[in-house]
């Protein structure tokens, strides 16, 4: 009985005692926000996106562009393409004008694995003309939603801020 009032005592001060001080995070830890950015998604934990070879009768390929600490607004990803394939001739990408175009990264709450990611759809085209190999090369070049500038390139790095298709001629 003696142990038990004990016992009883002891677990009751270890109670009064633990209930005095709130636990803070920030005071044991040194934490950091990262920066918020956008880059296209490599397979697994990748850093380099692979070149994506082709025929010009490949049909099309797709890219992904994240946002991987999330947007709560619309986020609107602007990218320039370059290479030596043409566009509307070897290739086409919808809303591309000239050489520049944008994508638009939208919060969705329904669907939460794809919420903070857009996809870039580049259609192959088979041109009919004997012309070798061509590229295309698209870079990521700014982003910003309704707080501001986002960066680009995994964790504001240049990494992942290109992706470029090799497009083998078939006639």
């Amino acid at each position: 009985m003696i142990k038990m009032k004990y016992i009883s005592l002891i677990l009751g001060l270890l109670f009064v005692a633990s209930c005095g001080n709130e636990y803070v995070v920030e005071d044991n830890f040194d934490l950091e926000e990262l920066p918020g950015y956008v880059a296209f998604d490599a397979p697994g934990n990748g850093i380099v996106l692979e070149d994506i070879l082709t025929t010009e009768d490949g049909g099309s390929q797709t890219f992904t562009i994240e946002c991987p600490t999330g947007t709560l607004t619309d986020l609107t990803v602007n990218y320039e393409v370059s290479g030596s394939a043409v566009a509307g001739v070897d290739y086409n990408i919808s809303g591309l004008s000239g050489t520049t175009g944008s994508v638009v990264i939208s919060p969705d709450e329904a669907d939460f694995l794809n919420r903070d990611n857009v996809d870039l759809v580049v259609e192959v085209l088979t041109d009919g003309v004997i012309d070798g190999e061509k590229s295309v090369v698209i870079t990521l070049v700014s982003a910003s939603n309704a707080e501001g500038a986002v960066a680009v390139g995994r964790g504001g790095t240049d990494l992942l801020t290109t992706a470029v298709i090799n497009i083998s001629d078939i006639d």
